[in-house]
């Protein structure tokens, strides 16, 4: 683990930590070390979702080329400007929200973050549509299992199917609920996605197309895709049934499809 050491920043005094935006803050000296060397940011660009009191902020700007922070509570943004003045290209604003593209440029990004539990899923999706090089990521443990899906699995759906197609994904570290403050209700997982190929595919096209092909589970990929005459030789040429659904098809048949239908538009 790396000696370059970084201490947790501890909430002000008189700072009561907003249930509703799921601020649990980072204490764990270990776990920020195990994030910092997970992530593999030394000299590269990296945009911090949720930075909360700069735990995490402090090691990653000390390694990486080029920080940008993006942070929701504005008691929070006071703070951390005060702290890292302007070494952090800070951004008020929901992650969500957040023009990300025009925030980290053309050239290749990675994203750090400790997700606020009530979001995850949103957050882990809007960050896969933009395909950055990596991903190093705090998640609720009962979160983590959706990286890792295979077909027919019950939380198999976008998330892991994009992870599939373009990621190596594992789980870094188990943080317990002791290693924050507030401590929350349920235990964490850092997990760290790293590209593993490059495509020039439209990743907010893909998203959108996955999130209707997996809209109803119980529905046909056919009847889903609101019957689109192309599904059925795109799935035969594929050697899967023309009555096969999302959830029954592998990662590289769902990106095969799409690429399909992308390249029969008129």
């Amino acid at each position: 683990m790396s000696t370059n050491q970084s201490k947790p920043s501890p909430v002000p005094a008189g700072f009561v930590p907003n249930k509703a935006l799921g601020q649990n803050f980072l204490s764990s000296d270990a776990i920020i070390e195990a994030i910092l060397d997970a992530a593999q940011i030394e000299g590269k660009r990296v945009l911090e979702i949720g930075p909360g009191t700069g735990a995490l902020t402090e090691g990653l700007l000390s390694r990486a080329g080029f920080l940008a922070a993006v942070e929701k509570d504005g008691r929070l943004c006071e703070l951390l400007a005060e702290r890292f003045g302007e070494a952090v290209a800070l951004v008020h604003t929901d992650v969500l929200d957040a023009d990300i593209p025009a925030l980290m440029g053309s050239e290749p990004w990675h994203a750090v973050g400790n997700l606020p539990y009530y979001a995850t899923t949103p957050i882990v999706l809007r960050l896969l549509s933009l395909l950055p090089d990596s991903m190093t990521l705090m998640v609720q443990k009962e979160a983590a299992p959706r990286f890792f899906a295979q077909p027919k699995d019950r939380v198999y759906g976008p998330v892991a199917v994009i992870t599939g197609c373009f990621y190596e994904a594992k789980v870094v570290v188990n943080a317990p609920r002791s290693c924050f403050n507030p401590p929350p209700e349920v235990d964490s997982v850092v997990v760290r996605l790293e590209r593993n190929a490059r495509t020039g595919l439209d990743g907010a096209a893909f998203l959108s197309f996955l999130k209707q092909a997996f809209s109803m589970r119980r529905k046909t990929l056919y009847n889903n895709l609101n019957k689109d005459e192309r599904i059925t030789p795109a799935l035969l040429t594929l050697g899967f049934p023309v009555d096969a659904r999302a959830e029954a098809l592998p990662p590289e048949a769902l990106q095969a499809i799409f690429l399909a239908l992308q390249h029969t538009i008129d």
